[in-house]
Parts: structure tokens; sequence; C-alpha cells
């Protein structure tokens, strides 16, 4: 086809598409533009349709609609005017445009108004799924007003998580609920701390910190509880400053509250408390140790160096001793001093032959050198290591090292050798233990040293080896290291030359070996053309293959009412979250629309229906109304199964968008590009961290989408000069995806163009991840990602980058389906 008939085509297609446009219904284009998130051509068209047609305009409820639009775009005036509208109408949807209304007015810091909104819907909708959430607002509003007594008399209304018998097992509790129960307290007693009743405030702050739902992680509202008792015993102008007159074990109490919470300032008043005031009791060595720990989770080596000399002095043979050796060696290597580093491993290893942890004293001097470029005493000490354990898993970890020490050397030749016996070895420690790896890392960099050797068939057939698939962190790498070798005229006729193994006479071949031989053409091939078929070769295996015929298959069920005509008269009889359901999710208001419609099929005394459509549809439903969480814990039971290497372009699409949704991108969008983040990057953290739940909160006290710890999150509200920020800011959307997005920019300022670092420094800090590159001696990821010693941190940094890989294939850099 010539250029002038291309040009005529693409005439005819655009008139053709802005005719179609054209032909739609008001609602229709509404809706349309909504769901582009184009929110000014939606109330445009609803001003239109208003000024059209009023009686129509109000019928559907599209001024509830308009509401959440102005919301969206920020003019809450206009939101207000529209959601009072529908309030004064009697609307179905009255209960919610007083939600909203009451949301504003709290905005606008009118608690009062906020107030009086929310106790006409507990009069209006006692039955609302928003009830609950009237209810827990309702005293926080009183709280934020000062009006302390009306909190007092409105919780001591409700359960209190303090109240369990000392004597009487309790039944297994909600977890949320346990964390309502504790907030409420910590409101409870910090009201009556603020009305003068000491008392009963002491009270309510001792169940917070005795009655814990886990005693290992004392939560932070056992922080608040414990500062409200420092408060109490030595008065507001004192507090953070000296330390309450307690016994020995209640300083501990409260020292192990604040240390788990990484309040390690006010944890350092209690355990000097118990070294000064009962230098005779039993804590003191376990004191002395703990606040050398503070300092080191603070990142100020020099001062914990000083308090594990200290245990080392003065309590040489206590049990703890053992620690503050093992921390002391490794605190003097942070501070880049490697001999008394290893001086002291050494007298570890001497003192503690028997030590559970006594791999670690061989293995940390191993990196302590490597760190310092003395790879000829590192390689010593891996095979001093091998030999003391060997036949144990130390030994692998020790030859892992010598073949990464030998890779640094440019040895390639002994770092092969290394590699092959690695490849022998059944258990490779994987994520269980600090500096473990895997096959697929083992066979990747074997790879390396095969292309570094110039034994480019090897390389690539052992590429080809690793698989592919969507959570494949090597086999993506392996690929990315296929397509450079493409580009290699040394390399090119060998693939031309495995291209013509893979494809000759590929159909004639049984559907496995077809399908392994399509997979890797796709792997050694750009063309498009020769993917395609390649891909079509694929699906038709797929079809055979026992085991790829597990991907399941839905048909949405089709919810929410047509658009009104005239006014329909409601049966009593009905159920009035159906009715709100459809209501809603005709509006294309699926955040409130989805739980109404769960709500509504569990309302009735039937059975819920089961069925993987109707399962399928809440899903899809609730990832449209921004809840992914619902999405993702729906479809990924049912991918588990699938192989791993299941081709990313064959997942049907709209499995694929469950399975890495993109919620919140006016967020996401707003925040993360004009801080040079790639908002996909911040989805994929994001899916790590918390599995898009905003309002998840782990035993740590990280918030939110982003789970930020709090020495983390004020660290970044300072840098927006925040001044007022509170940490449960953080379970709301914007806020999170705002500190997460300046938080990544910080670190990408640090590592540019490196995600592997970005991600790793996320999860296991920055410090170490320099540490970690030095090693390497490489800011190429595929040197220094094996280096990475905590394996939380490596596997965190495998899982997100193939997630982000993945959120390129699906979408564009604005979030929008490719």
């Amino acid at each position: 086809m010539n250029g002038f008939k291309l040009f005529l085509l693409s005439i005819v297609l655009a008139a053709f598409s802005v005719n179609l446009f054209a032909q739609k219904t008001p609602s229709e284009k509404i809706l349309q533009a909504v769901e582009k998130r184009n929110y000014q051509a939606a109330l445009t068209e609803l001003d239109a349709l208003k000024k059209a047609n009023k009686n129509l305009y109000d019928l559907n409820n599209y001024d509830y609609l308009a509401g959440r639009l102005y919301e969206k775009t920020g003019d809450f005036a206009a939101a207000m005017a529209n959601y009072q509208t529908v309030a004064n109408r009697n609307s179905i949807l009255k209960q919610y445009a007083l939600w909203h209304l009451s949301q504003i007015a709290r905005s606008s810091g009118n608690l009062l108004l906020e107030r009086l909104y929310l106790e006409e819907i507990r009069l209006f909708a006692p039955d609302s799924l928003l009830i609950e959430a009237v209810k827990t607002r309702i005293p926080r509003s009183y709280f934020e007003s000062r009006e302390y007594e009306a909190v007092i008399r409105l919780l001591n209304d409700q359960p209190n998580a303090g109240n369990v018998s000392a004597t009487q097992k309790p039944p297994e509790p909600n977890p949320n609920e346990v964390r309502l129960q504790r907030e409420n307290l910590v409101f409870l007693a910090q009201s009556y701390l603020q009305s003068g009743k000491a008392n009963e405030a002491r009270e309510a702050f001792t169940k917070l910190t005795n009655n814990l739902p886990n005693p290992a992680q004392p939560d932070d509202y056992a922080l608040a509880g414990a500062k409200g008792l420092d408060m109490l015993d030595v008065g507001k102008e004192n507090f953070g400053k000296k330390a309450p007159a307690l016994t020995d074990f209640e300083h501990l109490r409260r020292a192990l509250i604040y240390q788990f919470n990484r309040d390690f300032t006010d944890a350092r008043i209690h355990y000097k408390a118990i070294i000064e005031n009962h230098p005779t009791s039993g804590n003191v060595p376990d004191a002395t140790y703990q606040i050398g720990r503070g300092y080191v989770q603070m990142g100020e080596f020099v001062e914990a160096i000083n308090w594990f000399e200290r245990v080392l002095e003065q309590f040489p043979e206590h049990p703890v001793s053992k620690d503050a050796l093992s921390q002391a060696a490794s605190a003097y290597s942070r501070v880049n001093k490697p001999k008394e580093a290893i001086t002291r491993y050494q007298r570890f290893i001497e003192k503690y032959a028997d030590a559970e942890n006594l791999d670690r004293a061989y293995l940390n001097i191993i990196d302590i050198n490597r760190d310092n470029g003395e790879n000829t005493d590192a390689l010593k000490w891996t095979a001093k290591t091998q030999e003391v354990f060997k036949g144990k898993l130390p030994e692998t970890l020790a030859l892992f090292a010598q073949a990464k020490t030998h890779m640094v050397q440019n040895d390639w030749q002994n770092a092969l050798v290394d590699l092959d016996k690695l490849l022998n070895v059944a258990d490779l420690g994987g994520t269980r233990v600090p500096g473990g790896t895997n096959k697929a890392e083992i066979t990747f960099m074997k790879g390396l040293v095969l292309e570094n050797l110039k034994r480019f068939g090897e390389a690539l057939e052992v590429y080809l080896s690793i698989p592919d698939g969507r959570n494949e962190y090597y086999g993506w790498r392996a690929t990315e290291r296929l397509k450079l070798l493409a580009n290699n005229e040394e390399v090119k006729p060998l693939i031309s030359q495995k291209l013509s193994e893979l494809t000759k006479n590929i159909e004639q071949r049984n559907a496995e070996a077809q399908r392994k031989a399509a997979q890797a053409v796709l792997r050694l091939n750009d063309n498009a053309d020769i993917r395609a078929k390649m891909l079509e070769i694929i699906k038709k295996t797929y079809t055979t293959l026992p085991e790829y015929q597990k991907v399941p298959s839905f048909k949405l069920v089709e919810f929410g009412r047509k658009e009104l005509k005239e006014k329909k008269t409601e049966k009593s009889s009905e159920n009035i979250h159906r009715q709100l359901a459809d209501e809603l999710i005709f509006l294309g208001i699926y955040d409130e629309g989805t739980p109404e419609l769960e709500k509504s099929l569990t309302a009735s005394n039937e059975p819920r229906p089961t069925n993987n459509d109707l399962n399928y549809t809440l899903a899809v439903f609730y990832k449209r109304g921004e809840m992914a969480h619902r999405a993702v814990g729906f479809i990924e039971p049912l991918w588990k199964n699938i192989p791993t290497d299941y081709a990313v372009e064959l997942i049907p699409r709209d499995q694929a968008e469950l399975l890495y949704p993109a919620p919140y991108v006016d967020s996401l969008i707003r925040y993360a590009p004009e801080r040079d983040v790639d908002p996909r990057f911040v989805l994929s953290i994001m899916r790590q961290e918390s599995r898009y739940r905003a309002d998840v909160k782990s035993y740590a006290a990280a918030r939110g989408l982003m789970q930020f710890i709090s020495t983390t999150s004020n660290r970044i509200a300072k840098t927006l000069n925040r001044d007022d920020f509170k940490q449960d800011e953080l379970y709301n959307p914007p806020t999170a995806i705002l500190f997460g997005s300046q938080y990544l920019a910080d670190l990408f300022k640090l590592f540019p163009n490196q995600p592997q670092a970005v991600a790793a420094a996320y999860n296991g800090g920055e410090d170490n991840v320099r540490r970690w590159m030095l090693r390497s001696k490489s800011d190429v990821a595929d040197k220094y990602v094996p280096e990475i010693v905590f394996s939380q941190s490596k596997d965190y940094a495998y899982k997100v980058l193939a997630n982000y890989r993945v959120y390129q294939l699906i979408y564009d850099e604005n979030l929008q389906p490719r």
C-alpha cells in the first residue's frame, strides 16, 4: 500500500472514531471520560447534560458523580455543593454524600460540621457499610477538637482491647478489631491525661504496655503507652530528658518497647537508669549491650563500639559478651578498622568454638578482607572456612565467596571451576541465610564467566538454560545478556546457527520441544514477524500441554443498572446494598460500589455464590476501584501452579492487569515523574511492600502502601517541609505515594540508573548497598547483585525488578495500558 493510500485510510479511521464518539449517549461519553481520567471533559459533559435535562441529571445521581470528580480536581467548594444537593434530595446515595461532606469539612478544619454530618449518617443509615468508619471517626474528631470528656464518654461505651482476663484464654481475636481497640485505648488514655485524670490515664497506658498481641513485637500502641507512663512519672517538662524512678524490670520493659519501635533515644534513658540506679541488677549487662545495639541501628558505630567494649571489659564471662564481641567486630569493620574487626572475629572463633553462629565469624573475615582489597587473604580464609565446615552449608557459602573473589580478580578460569562445583551442590542457602545463593544465580554467573573467556557458544547455551518468565529475575537477566551478545560481531554467526537449529522443522516436533525451541527463539531474535510466528507456535502448544492448560478463563458478570429515563419505584423488600451497588457501579464509582455489591451477596440468608466468574467480577471491580489488593488476592493463587516460564506476552490481558494492577494513577502521575521516578517502578515497590493495601501496618510499625518506618518517614517529611507530619498520614495513598516517590528519587540520586541498587537500598539501606557495590568493584548490576549479603534484600531486589519488567511490558510511562 503506497503512502497516499495510507494517508487516506488514516483520515477515514479518524473520521470513523470521531463519528463513533459523537453517536455515544451523554452517559457513555461521561463514563468514557472518567475511565480515561479526563475529569475536566467528564465535568463539561455533566454540566451540558444538567442544562439540557435537569430531571434526567438528578434521576441518575449525576450530581454525586460530579462531586467525586470535583474532589479529584481539588474544587472542594463545587464538590460540597453537589454532595449537599444529593443529600437534600434524599437520594439513595445520601449516606455517601454525607460521608464526603464530613471528610471535606474535616480537611478544612471545621470539626463541628464534620461531626454533624457523621451523626446524620449514624441516625439516617445505621446499617450502612460506612457505620464502623463513622463510629471510629466521631471520637477522634472530638479529640482533635480537644473535647476530651466527650472522647472518654464515647470510648468507654466501646470494647477495649486491654480488658482481657489474665486467667481466661480469650477467643482468637480479629487482628483488625484488636488494632482498632488498641488505637481507641490510646485516645482514651490521652484524653484522661489531658483531662487531669492521672489514675485512669495510668491504668489505660499500662494496659497498652502489658496486654500485647505479640509480646515479642510490641506495637506502636505499646510505644504510646510507654511514652504516656513516662510522661506521668517525670512530667511533661522532663519527658525525654530524665528517667523515672522505677524497678529495673520496669525500666527494661519500657526500654524494650522503645527499642523495638526504633525510639533509641528514649530506650537509652531507661537502659542507663538500670546501669546507674540498679548497679547490682542482673539486667545491667543486657542494658549495656542494648545501648550499643541502638547506636548500631542509628548508624553511630563509634559510640556503639564504646558500649560493646564496655560489656567485654566489665562482663567478660556473661553470655551477652558473645554477642557484644561479634557486634564490636562488625562495628569496627563499618568505621574502616579492618585489623581491629578481624582481631575480634578471631577472638570469637577461639573463645566460642561451639557457637551456633561460628561460621559468620569466618565468613565476615572473608568479607572484610574483600572490602579492603586484600583478596589474597580473603582466598586464604575461604579455603580455611571450607576445610573447617566441610560437608556443611558454610563450606558452600565460602566457595561462593571464593568464586566472587576470583571474578573480581578477573581470574575467570578459577571462577569457572568454583561455579561448576557450586552447580553440583544441593543446598546453596537460598534466602535462608545471609550470603546464600541459588542455582539460577550461579548458572547466570557461569554465563558471565564464559563470556569473559570468549567461549560464546557455551555462554549462549548456559543463558538459554535459565528459564525466563514473569517472576524469573535471572531468566530476564539472561535474556538481556543474549540481546547484548546478538550485537557482538563475533557472536552473530553463532546466534544465526542456533536460530537455524531451533527453527528447522520446528512444527514437526512434539509440543514440548516446539515450546522450548520457540521460547528460545524469542530470546534470541527481535524480528517482529519471527516473534509473532513463535508466539503463535507457543500459544498452540499451550493448548496441548497439561501444565500450561491450567490458565483460568472467566466471564465478566454484568452488574449496575441502565440509565434511568423516569423515576423507578423501589420495593421496600429489595436488598438496599444491591440497590446502592447498582447505582454506584452505573456511575463507574467502583471503590464504593464493589463493597456494596459484595455485601449484597451475603445480606440475605441464601449462601453466597462461589463461582469463579462472580469472584473474578468482584476482583475486576475492586481493581477499578483502586482496591487492587483484592484483585491480586483473587488471581495470584490461581497462577501459583502455572509454569514459571509461561510467556508474559501470552498471559490473558485481563489477568495480567489483575496480577499487576495500576491503582492510584492520579497520585503516581502527579508525584513520581516530576521527581524523575518512573511510576511503574513505584508500583513495583508497592507490589512487594504492601500488595497495594493502603491500611496495612507491620508489627514493626511500618505503615501504608510503601511501608515506611518512622525514622525514614520523618526524614522524608523534613525534605518535603512537612513540619506537622503525623505517622498515620501514611495510610493516605496520596501521602504514601508522595513519600515513596521522594525517597526513591533520593535513592536514584545516590545510585543513578541503578534500579537494582535502589530496590536493595529501599529494603536493606543505602550504606550496605554502597559496600556491596564496592566489594564487586563494579556498578554493573549483573556483577553487584550477587554480592548482596542480606538474603531478604537480595530476594527483594529480584522480585521488585521482575515486577518492574512486567509493568514496563503492560503499561506505558503514563500508566496507560499498552
